[in-house]
């Protein structure tokens, strides 16, 4: 994934390749605030002027399952120079041989090129075959990009995460790792792997804090021992002050403030959440009039149960662990 970052970031930032989510009713979606703009013109321009700091950041701290990049490449250039250029191996070549720009070359391809228009039907850039709608021309592309085949029919993917969804047509199951003493599966070897130190070894943790040799179950606990406990400090954030005692969760930080990631959007309005919940909760208290939440104390009704939350620590000085004690007599 970082020789792909790299790659990205490198083509996006010597040339003038627009990025895009998707393409719906109202027109194309910015790859960035996800702003719907129904010119595409209008789309590279907000980028280009809007994004510029930003927009080699495009699908940085994505994973590898899901990874594809849609570029609109009209009128394509060289951004050092400002020579035209055809297509994006084209653009790759001329930035390594006329500009000396490093570039991971034999990596797989999922960098799928499109040239936006405003008519209601588009073209593949890659064999001109007509679409109706940018949905068909999305399936189409993994005709191109067969990165992932389909032992099953044949079928070619761009990523495995489309493969994984289109073998569940073939009535597939998904990976499973049973263990050998006891027959119980997993979905995941490391699952299984430690499901076998635990029950079947005798080993009650195999996580060891270095400084008093406390042993626990799992890392997570280990790094919360040690930060509480032995006042190790966390992993500092490189963009802010903010230290964490996981990577893990220092890359959802990451994404969620400082690349500002909105995988999840709201259907009616497209605004764009990092995380599914909060999206939802959105949705209900802005486009809907259910209220089915309500305060212990007061009945006030609220959309989302941590609005509820909320509202109770905040009035009520009750927070989500306080008991409520009753003020009625018995």
């Amino acid at each position: 994934m970082q020789k792909q970052w790299h790659n990205l970031t490198t083509l996006l930032k010597y040339s003038n390749a627009t990025p895009f989510k998707d393409r719906n009713d109202a027109g194309y979606i910015c790859a960035y605030c996800f702003k719907t703009y129904p010119d595409p013109d209008v789309l590279r321009n907000h980028t280009q002027y809007d994004h510029v700091k930003e927009k080699p950041t495009y699908k940085a701290g994505s994973g590898m399952s899901n990874f594809v990049a849609f570029l609109d490449i009209v009128n394509l250039k060289c951004t050092i120079c400002d020579q035209p250029i055809d297509n994006l191996k084209t653009l790759m070549e001329h930035l390594v041989k006329e500009h000396d720009k490093k570039y991971y070359l034999g990596l797989t391809d999922y960098f799928q090129p499109f040239k936006l228009t405003s008519d209601q039907q588009i073209n593949c850039c890659l064999c001109n075959e007509v679409f109706h709608n940018m949905k068909l021309l999305m399936q189409h592309m993994n005709t191109h990009y067969r990165n992932f085949i389909c032992t099953t029919c044949g079928a070619g993917f761009v990523n495995s995460f489309r493969l994984n969804r289109h073998e569940t047509t073939h009535g597939k199951k998904k990976s499973s790792f049973p263990c050998r003493q006891c027959g119980q599966v997993f979905a995941a070897e490391s699952k299984k792997k430690a499901h076998v130190n635990t029950e079947h070894k005798g080993i009650v943790g195999y996580s060891v804090c270095q400084i008093c040799k406390a042993r626990f179950k799992n890392y997570y606990q280990k790094t919360r021992h040690m930060v509480q406990i032995h006042n190790v400090e966390g992993i500092k954030c490189d963009m802010c002050d903010k230290k964490f005692n996981l990577k893990s969760n220092l890359m959802l930080h990451m994404r969620s403030v400082h690349l500002k990631e909105r995988s999840y959007e709201c259907s009616v309005c497209n605004m764009g959440f990092f995380i599914k919940r909060h999206m939802l909760g959105h949705y209900l208290a802005t486009h809907t009039n259910e209220r089915k939440f309500k305060c212990d104390v007061c009945g006030k009704a609220y959309a989302t149960q941590n609005s509820k939350r909320k509202h109770m620590k905040k009035n009520h000085g009750i927070s989500k662990n306080s008991a409520i004690v009753s003020n009625v007599p018995k």
